[in-house]
């Protein structure tokens, strides 16, 4: 700081050009988390480029790199985000269901419910749209990451629900049981693409952006495929 001829204060233009502070880690990671969810999502993980993810969280490609790795690695934290969210909500709901259905199997409903909704009403939240399309898109990703990325998340808490639709369902062969849940998870996937055809059905009378209807339909909807002869 120095003084001009008439006293007053003026900065140097070194004072003026210092950062104040340093940025802190941990933000510079979510701003590029953010920009990856978002193009990850709308444009896949062939299209989105990492140098467009860089300029979009305003950082350089070195520092991407530095954070994260190769575009795969990035890729996959920008997945993990939200999907453990996704699957934390359904432990902890299969948690609190075998905890008050302890004498006896999870009546189907419940059991359907509380796998589908953390997922499908992930949609109320900007970053759960983005983990939900990116999820929705997996089928059209390279084989590898998608496979990759799908078994680190779900397999835990879907190997559990196995054996808890097994026990409500006990009459349906084990093979078949998988048949009819791998159909499940079809049905609730394609729900969340949001490709219009609902819109287009129906008139517009259905928004597929409501995804509280779209819980409330479809959790009947895959009890009765689940639960039939």
């Amino acid at each position: 700081m120095r003084r001009d001829g008439m006293g007053e204060s003026r900065m140097t233009v070194t004072e003026k050009t210092r950062p104040a502070a340093t940025e802190p880690v941990a933000s510079v990671r979510d701003r590029i988390l953010d920009v990856a969810q978002g193009l990850f999502s709308e444009l896949g993980y062939s299209a989105a480029s990492t140098r467009a993810i860089a300029q979009g969280a305003g950082v350089n490609l070195a520092q991407l790199h530095y954070h994260f790795g190769a575009k795969r690695d990035l890729f996959k934290a920008a997945y993990l985000r939200g999907a453990a969210q996704v699957t934390e909500a359904r432990s902890r709901a299969l948690a609190e269901l075998r905890t008050a259905h302890a004498e006896g199997p999870i009546p189907l409903d419940e059991l359907v419910r509380s796998f589908v909704t953390p997922f499908m009403l992930a949609g109320n939240t900007p970053a759960g749209r983005a983990t939900m399309r990116m999820h929705a898109r997996l089928h059209t990703e390279p084989d590898d990451i998608s496979k990759e990325v799908l078994s680190t998340v779900y397999d835990e808490t879907t190997l559990a629900y196995v054996t808890e639709f097994q026990r409500v369902l006990p009459h349906i062969s084990h093979e078949t049981l998988c048949w009819r849940l791998y159909f499940m998870m079809g049905a609730y996937r394609y729900t969340l693409l949001r490709t219009g055809r609902l819109e287009a059905m129906s008139g517009g009378a259905c928004d597929s952006a409501d995804f509280d209807r779209a819980v409330a339909e479809i959790v009947p909807f895959l009890c009765a495929g689940l639960s039939a002869p």
